[in-house]
């Protein structure tokens, strides 16, 4: 470990899965507002990357590199090496892939070892001054995988949990029900784990639904868009989805990550937040919302950007259920200096996404 003197006085960060989509965007603010930060990847060369992406970041970060996280040894090692003590956690790392073979062991089992072994290293060699882990969580642990989108429903609240099971997703070999199961499984670990050990910190999980915006993670080519960028947006210029009218997509709520990164950040040091499942979600999105913004602020990218219907915003025969914000809304104002929990739209959020990709020249 190097020393940790130059990392400014601020409280202690220890944040994992540094290179990440949405962790690139916490990394961001923590350096925004002092914090020390100790950030784990898989690899040196991940570190790097950071840097290189990021210049001005060099020497405020202590990487660590944790190339499995499913075990706790690493963690241990961590927790055990470091010179001042972490004051909270930040847990992003979590498998997203979705081209796997083995649902169980590949995508269920790493997301929930992943999530209790840091929690137990945490708990176990975490001292008095830890106070409090922050999960990046995922809507779909709210949501029901098996929805009727033909009809709006009763809204989700905070207190839903998907009943999707390991069984449903192996038995289809459907991996994005995998994946629903994999985050559903992982958090409900994380409480079990609270309930049972009652360590010296709290939790606090923060579930968003599809994630878009403007990428600052490294970044080679096409490929490094994420997941929900991809499917939600850059499908639609890469030729991936040349109708608009025969996509759906798998849930039709969003949220930018820049409010993804600032509810974390905001977390830390929200009395509110303690205990709490904290609900993320901007308002709607949809194909045809998406391709409308795109065509109106990208003329370059008209020709490949298919017009759909732009007057119908919901595909034919989907009704989604809402969303019931009002405890997470209220829990989120507190962690706000103004009192005040402002979302950022869609058209802000694929505009800047969009400009990231072309300034990246990866669409």
């Amino acid at each position: 470990m190097p020393n940790m003197s130059h990392l400014g006085s601020g409280e202690h960060v220890l944040l994992t899965g540094a290179n990440g989509f949405v962790a690139s965007h916490i990394l961001a603010i923590l350096l925004e507002r002092g914090y020390a930060v100790t950030a784990t990847v898989r690899s040196q060369n991940k570190a790097d990357d950071i840097i290189k992406t990021h210049p001005s970041w060099k020497g405020k970060i202590n990487f660590a590199i944790v190339s499995d996280f499913t075990s706790q040894g690493p963690f241990n090692a961590l927790f055990e090496d470091v010179k001042v003590p972490f004051t909270y956690i930040i847990h992003t790392a979590s498998p997203l892939n979705f081209n796997v073979k083995d649902i169980q062991k590949e995508m269920i089992e790493p997301a929930v070892m992943g999530t209790t072994q840091i929690l137990e290293s945490a708990h176990h060699h975490g001292g008095t001054s830890l106070k409090r882990f922050v999960l990046l969580g995922s809507a779909v642990s709210v949501l029901n995988s098996f929805e009727d989108m033909s009809r709006e429903g009763r809204p989700y609240t905070e207190e839903d949990w998907n009943p999707v099971t390991a069984k449903q997703a192996i038995e289809r070999q459907d991996t994005v029900l995998g994946y629903n199961v994999s985050k559903t499984q992982a958090e409900d670990a994380a409480w079990k784990f609270m309930k049972t050990n009652t360590p010296a910190f709290d939790l606090a999980v923060i579930n968003p639904d599809i994630i878009t915006g403007p990428m600052i993670h490294p970044i080679s080519g096409p490929g490094s868009i994420n997941e929900t960028n991809h499917f939600a947006i850059a499908s639609f210029i890469d030729g991936t989805n040349p109708k608009v009218e025969d996509v759906r997509f798998p849930f039709y709520h969003f949220v930018d990550v820049r409010d993804v990164a600032r509810s974390h950040v905001d977390a830390l040091t929200n009395p509110a937040a303690g205990g709490r499942r904290i609900l993320l979600i901007s308002g709607l999105i949809t194909p045809q919302l998406v391709v409308n913004i795109i065509r109106k602020h990208f003329p370059a990218l008209r020709e490949k950007v298919p017009e759909g219907k732009p007057e119908q915003v919901l595909p034919d025969g989907v009704h989604p259920t809402g969303w019931d914000m009002r405890v997470s809304l209220d829990v989120l104002s507190k962690g706000t200096d103004e009192g005040q929990w402002k979302y950022i739209d869609l058209e802000k959020s694929v505009r800047d996404a969009v400009q990231s990709m072309v300034d990246h020249n990866v669409v």
